[in-house]
């Protein structure tokens, strides 16, 4: 592992003060420079939040003829969890900013709906986005800012006409077709407005607390009920956010995250330990088998050495693609959007890194058609946790393993590579893989080989190809490329 040395703070304070006890015979006077201020927000930054979610949709009839009679007027609520990132910068007290986040949600709200047919209605925020400017005013370590820009939201409505009740089977022509279930979904445009406080409560660290306001107006929703049943109704949407997170502000600039004085925490500072291995590592990949793939990005964050050094870990990932398989004699294609947040524990040591991670996983599953049996559908937000282990019993092999566990549909994933370096002492290690997958839809299991470690300047690359079955769509292949760096 790679170890650092620097020049200890007693040794700059002896210097220092020898270069002070020899000016101090000259007769000189100089006029003392104004203290500048250090913009504490310049740069780039990203974290995570949580939060609670509230709303209301109107639904106005439209179908056969717009009418807009209101056919609902309903409450949503629930609890949410996602990523955001952006970059400031700081003009004196002035800080202006752009900003993009990205929630999955547990908002929804089950209504009765119409006036015949005892119809229950559904609706179902799964996950909202935007994309603002920040215009904020800074007080020493505290923002007081405000937000404004484009959001985006996809719904999810289901509609069942249960007859259960007195209400009329028909109305207008329109007859309610008991028992039989009508879904739509809609992604959605609209805009955003808030308002906030941010604080840096440690080098590089910040917490903030946001208050969001969405309007995504007024659009026709199509339902389908899987086969020729079809009608239309007016949506208009509302929502409410209030969420809590805490942000990294990486150190890409001069100025990134430093605090001015160490009184600015509240506490002593610490020299920033500069060393080889970073406290950031960044890692991203893609992955392709039969009838699937995927894209994810993330990040391992060690707040307080590098991590090369045993302690506190923060691990944040986003992750995100596309299937298909048959249902019922039709072919169905999902998309998928998952993120988890972790924090733990790495131990590290001379030939081994260790870390065990524990969190949040939220994910959401949205399919092209109604398939009643198949329950990994809408959006989850479950418990998570994860290990990983790596090990060089000698300086020329490899030893990798990986696990993780989500409550969320059950998702499962779980890699052991075993890799000799075949170059020189490069640390390019090649080798056989093992890999098992899966949640409450599916199955999969791989065996491939792996060329790992691969470096081309501050890049790694990591390549792996090789056999896959899936319980669903059978045999195939798979492949997958992952790039990662710290800093």
């Amino acid at each position: 592992m790679l170890r650092s040395t620097y020049l200890p703070l007693a040794a700059m304070v002896s210097l220092a003060g020898g270069a002070s006890a020899m000016a101090a015979d000259l007769p000189v006077y100089v006029k003392a420079r104004p203290t500048a201020t250090v913009p504490l927000w310049t740069g780039f930054y990203a974290g995570a939040h949580l939060g609670y979610g509230w709303g209301n949709n109107q639904f106005f009839d439209n179908f056969p003829t717009p009418d807009g009679e209101l056919d609902a007027n309903a409450a949503v609520r629930g609890g949410l969890m996602g990523f955001q990132g952006g970059y400031n910068r700081q003009f004196n007290r002035l800080v202006l900013g752009v900003e993009g986040d990205f929630s999955w949600t547990g908002v929804r709200g089950n209504f009765p709906c119409f006036q015949f047919g005892d119809q229950v209605c559904s609706a179902k925020p799964e996950w909202l986005g935007s994309l603002a400017g920040r215009l904020g005013v800074a007080y020493g370590p505290a923002l007081f800012y405000v937000k404004g820009g484009a959001a985006w939201t996809h719904d999810h409505y289901t509609n069942l006409a249960t007859c259960a009740g007195a209400q009329p089977r028909r109305r207008g022509g329109i007859p309610a077709l008991c028992g039989d279930l009508f879904a739509g979904d809609q992604t959605r445009p609209g805009w955003l407005f808030a308002v906030g406080v941010e604080y840096l409560f440690a080098p590089n660290w910040s917490a903030k607390l946001e208050y969001d306001y969405m309007d995504f107006g007024s659009r026709s929703v199509p339902f389908f009920d899987g086969g020729s049943g079809f009608f239309t109704e007016d949506i208009r949407q509302k929502m409410h956010v209030i969420k809590a997170g805490v942000n990294y502000h990486f150190d890409w600039g001069p100025n990134a995250g430093v605090p001015a004085h160490s009184g600015g925490y509240g506490g002593a500072g610490k020299p920033l330990n500069v060393d080889a291995a970073g406290r950031v590592l960044a890692f991203s990949g893609f992955d392709v088998s039969k009838s699937s793939y995927s894209g994810y990005a993330g990040t391992m964050i060690s707040p307080f050495a590098d991590l090369d050094t045993s302690g506190l870990r923060y691990y944040m990932l986003g992750d995100a693609g596309a299937y298909k398989y048959s249902a019922g004699g039709r072919s169905i294609r999902g998309t998928y959007e998952s993120g988890d947040v972790l924090a733990g524990y790495g131990f590290e040591g001379n030939y081994y890194s260790i870390n065990l991670l524990a969190g949040l996983n939220a994910a959401n599953h949205t399919l092209s058609a109604i398939d009643p049996e198949n329950r990994v559908q809408g959006t989850v937000i479950g418990a998570k946790v994860r290990a990983d282990a790596w090990v060089n019993p000698t300086p020329r092999t490899l030893t990798y393993g990986e696990a993780e566990y989500s409550t969320a549909f059950r998702t499962y994933y779980a890699r052991a590579k075993l890799g000799y370096d075949l170059t020189n002492r490069t640390g390019i290690f090649v080798g056989p893989e093992l890999v098992a997958l899966g949640d409450e839809r599916f199955n999969h299991w791989r065996f491939g080989a792996h060329l790992t470690q691969m470096k081309f300047g501050w890049f790694q690359f990591d390549l792996s190809a090789g056999y896959a079955h899936d319980s669903i769509v059978g045999n195939g292949a798979y492949g997958t490329v992952e790039v990662s760096t710290h800093f």
